[in-house]
């Protein structure tokens, strides 16, 4: 009688590792999915921070800044960058996504002076985006 062996044949390692690729190739788009989402909702903290910035400064000035700090927006893990359109008495603020945030069905979110949620270049509406 032959001893058992004490190791894996190679079809049962090949298995395996089919097995961990069809895991895995069902897994890595919820994974995408999520880490989109958080980082729209850095986003979206972000814009809402930097227009109670600019409400707190209007209120000792009477007028928006056109300019502002880079400690008021900026985040080192965020993947979207923050554009400012203002005048005088309007602003309207822009999150435009970066890198991989690209392809966020989302697009780019905006926040108005009137406290109005939009988005531009999306494929939800702004009611969606902004509550997902």
């Amino acid at each position: 009688m032959k001893p058992p062996s004490k190791g894996f044949t190679l079809v049962e390692l090949l298995c395996v590792m089919a097995l961990v690729a069809l895991l895995s190739s069902l897994a890595l788009p919820s994974y995408q999915s999520s880490q989109q989402r958080a980082q729209r909702s850095l986003a979206k903290l972000a814009l809402m921070k930097t227009a109670h910035w600019l409400e707190r400064a209007a209120s000792l000035s009477s007028i928006y800044p056109t300019v502002l700090p880079d400690a008021v927006w900026q985040s080192s893990d965020m993947r979207y960058r923050l554009q400012l359109q203002g005048q005088a008495n309007t602003y309207l603020l822009t999150a435009i996504p970066l890198g991989s945030q690209s392809s966020d069905p989302c697009g780019q979110l905006t926040l108005s002076h009137t406290g109005e949620r939009g988005v531009q270049h999306a494929l939800f509406s702004a009611a969606q985006c902004w509550s997902r």
